[in-house]
C-alpha cells in the first residue's frame, strides 16, 4: 500500500507542475501536449488497464488536472461513472456438448467445427434451435433491407455473415465503400436478440477457429444479466455447406443471393443445441467526467460533450522485452488534447455547458461510452452533440486538411467547414472509408442513442510530405504498433505541432456549436435520428 500511495502522490505531484506551465488564454501549445503526452503515456501508468491499479492512477491524474483546471465535477458531487463489466475466463476442465439434430444428426468439435462464447452472466450455458441462415442480418428500411422479411427468429439460431451487402455499381445503398451503421456485428446481435433469437453464429472460413475452451464478450453487466440470447458462436463454412436444405444452391451461391436486393432468409431444418460453461467474473471500472457549466440560462442545461478514452491494455506479454502497453497515440493523444480543451473552457465558458468525458473500456466494445450516454446521467435529450477525439495521427504533423467522419450525416458538417475555413483548411471524405472507424470509436454510441456526433479526425495531406507518406505511416502503425507496447511517444510521436493544431480546431468547432442558435440535427435520410434511437439503451443503467 505505501508504495500505491508513493506512485499516487508522484502522479499527482506532476501533473500539478504540468497545469501550472499553462497560460491562462485559449492557446494550446505543442510543448503543453507534448509535455503531458509524454507523461500520460510513460510507464508510470503502467498501460492503463481497466479494473487495475493502473486505472487508479489514471484517474487520479485525470481527476487532478480537472480539479486544477476549476472544471466542476460531472457526477453529482463525484469525478466518477461506475461502469459494470462482465468478462469471461475459459473453464478448461468443463465438458462441451455440441449436437445437431433432425435433418442431418451429428456432434460438431468445439475449435475446429465451431468455437462457442457465452453472451450471458451466468457460468452455465444450455441452449438450442432451428438454423436458419439470415444473410448479412440487417434490417435497414432507410435502404429497403430487410433480411428478416416473413421471419419468426423466436427460440431459433441464426447463421449470419459478417459485415455488409457490397452491391457492384450502387453507391447508395449502404454507403457503397463506406461502412454503413448496419455493417456493426455486436448491431446485429442486439437485433437478432431483440427478436427472440437464443443464439447467432458467425460463419468464418475453416480452419481459421481458435482451439481455446469457450469464454465470453465483455458485455455491461445489465445488458449480459437480462440477456436473453444465450450465446454467439463462429462455425466453420465447410460445416455449413454441410447443412444447406435440399435444392439449396451451394454455400457460395446462397452467399452471393444474400447480397442482393429481396434475399430471404433460408431454414436449414437442422438443430443446434450447446451446453458449455465459462467463468465470469464482474469488473468495475470508471469513466472521469467533468463539467463546465454554461452561461446563457436560456440553453445552459444543453450539453456539448466532448470525449476521449483513457484505457490502453496494461502489462500484458513481453514484445522485444517490453511489457506495458502504453497507448501513446491510441488514445493518449486524444486524452491529453481533451485535457488542454478543459483548461480552455474552465476559463472560457461558452453559451451551452461542455461536458469533458474522459471514457473507459472503449477497447472493451465502446462500453463506458455506452453507459454513460444510457444511464440518464445527462438526459439524451439534453446531450447536443459529441466531438470524439481518437484519431492520433494528428501526432505525426500539421495537416493541410482535416477529415472529421460523420460530416454528411448531421449539420455538425457545417460547423466544421466554417471552423476549418477560419484556418485555411480543406475538409475532406474519410481517407480509409472501408475501415469503418466512424462505428469502432465512442462517438457511435452517441449516434446510435439519436445524438449528433464526429469522430475528430485529420486528413492525410501533411505539410511537407506526400499523402503517400502519410497513408504508409498508418499502415506502419496499424502493423506494428497499434495495441502494442511500442506504441509509446518515442515511437510514434513525429511532429506535436499536428496535435496542437487539431487541437485547437477541435476547440473552434465545439465554440461554434456551444453558442449556435439552432441545435444540431440529422439530415434528412441520414442512418440515425433521434426519434429511432429508443433501442440503442434498452435498459437503462443507473448513474
Amino acid at each position: 500500500m505505501r508504495t500505491n500511495a508513493l506512485v499516487l502522490v508522484a502522479v499527482l505531484a506532476v501533473g500539478s507542475q504540468l497545469s501550472a506551465q499553462r497560460p491562462d488564454s485559449m492557446a494550446i501549445t505543442a510543448d503543453e501536449l507534448a509535455g503531458r503526452l509524454r507523461y500520460f503515456s510513460s510507464d508510470l501508468f503502467e498501460g492503463r488497464y481497466p479494473g487495475t491499479r493502473g486505472e487508479a492512477l489514471t484517474t487520479a491524474y485525470l481527476i487532478s488536472e480537472l480539479q486544477g483546471f476549476g472544471v466542476r465535477p460531472g457526477v453529482a458531487n463525484s469525478w466518477l461513472q461506475p461502469v459494470s463489466v462482465v468478462t469471461h475466463q475459459p473453464a478448461p476442465d468443463a465438458s462441451i456438448e455440441i449436437r445437431l439434430s433432425g435433418r442431418v444428426t451429428r456432434s460438431l468439435e468445439h475449435g475446429r467445427d465451431i468455437r462457442l462464447a457465452n453472451f450471458t452472466a451466468l457460468p452455465d450455458v444450455a441452449a438450442g434451435g432451428e438454423l436458419v441462415f439470415v444473410g448479412y442480418g440487417i434490417d435497414a428500411p432507410i435502404y429497403r433491407w430487410n433480411d428478416f422479411a416473413g421471419l419468426d427468429l423466436r427460440g431459433k439460431v441464426p447463421i449470419v455473415l459478417l459485415d455488409e451487402p457490397n452491391i457492384p455499381n450502387d453507391s447508395v445503398r449502404f454507403n457503397g465503400v463506406r461502412a454503413s451503421r448496419y455493417s456493426s456485428f455486436l448491431d446485429k446481435i442486439a437485433e437478432m436478440e431483440r427478436r427472440g433469437a437464443v443464439g447467432v453464429v458467425l460463419i468464418r472460413p475453416a480452419g481459421s477457429l481458435a482451439k481455446t475452451p469457450p469464454s465470453g464478450p465483455r458485455r455491461l453487466a445489465d445488458r449480459a444479466n437480462t440477456a436473453t440470447l444465450r450465446f454467439v458462436a463462429n462455425i466453420a463454412d465447410s460445416v455449413v455447406a454441410t447443412l444447406l436444405p435440399p435444392r439449396s444452391p451451394a454455400l457460395g451461391a446462397l452467399i452471393e443471393a444474400a447480397s442482393r436486393p429481396g434475399f430471404r432468409a433460408v431454414p436449414f431444418g437442422v438443430r443446434l443445441d450447446v451446453k458449455f460453461r465459462t467463468r465470469p467474473t464482474t469488473v468495475t471500472t470508471h469513466n472521469v467526467i467533468g463539467v463546465v457549466p454554461g452561461t446563457d440560462s436560456s440553453v445552459a442545461a444543453e450539453h456539448v460533450v466532448l470525449s476521449a478514452h483513457w484505457d490502453a491494455y496494461g502489462i500484458g506479454p513481453p514484445v522485444n522485452g517490453d511489457s506495458i502497453y502504453n497507448g501513446a497515440l491510441d488514445d493518449g493523444a486524444g486524452v491529453t488534447e481533451l485535457l488542454a480543451l478543459a483548461r480552455v473552457f474552465s476559463r472560457h465558458p461558452q453559451r451551452r455547458s461542455v461536458t469533458l468525458l474522459f471514457t473507459t473500456a472503449e477497447e472493451w466494445g465502446l462500453l463506458g461510452a455506452e453507459t454513460f450516454v444510457c444511464s440518464g446521467l445527462i438526459p439524451r435529450e439534453r446531450i447536443i452533440a459529441n466531438l470524439n477525439l481518437d484519431d492520433g495521427t494528428e501526432l505525426w504533423g500539421v495537416r493541410r486538411d482535416v477529415a472529421p467522419l460523420g460530416i454528411e450525416l448531421s449539420t455538425l458538417g457545417q460547423a466544421v467547414e466554417n471552423a476549418a475555413r477560419r484556418k485555411g483548411l480543406r475538409v475532406s471524405p474519410d481517407p480509409f472509408p472501408q475501415e469503418g472507424f466512424f462505428l469502432r470509436a465512442d462517438n457511435y454510441p452517441f449516434a446510435r442513442a439519436g445524438v449528433p456526433a464526429l469522430y475528430m479526425g485529420v486528413g492525410i495531406d501533411t505539410k511537407d510530405q506526400p499523402a503517400s507518406a502519410t497513408k504508409a505511416r498508418l499502415d506502419e502503425y496499424l502493423a506494428k504498433h497499434y495495441h502494442q507496447p511500442s506504441d509509446e511517444y518515442d515511437t510514434v510521436v513525429v511532429d506535436m505541432r499536428g496535435s496542437q493544431q487539431f487541437a485547437e480546431f477541435v476547440r473552434d468547432v465545439t465554440i461554434a456549436v456551444a453558442n449556435a442558435n439552432e441545435r444540431p440535427a440529422w439530415l434528412p435520410g441520414a442512418e440515425f435520428s433521434r426519434a429511432g434511437a429508443a433501442a440503442a439503451c434498452p435498459q437503462r443503467s443507473r448513474p
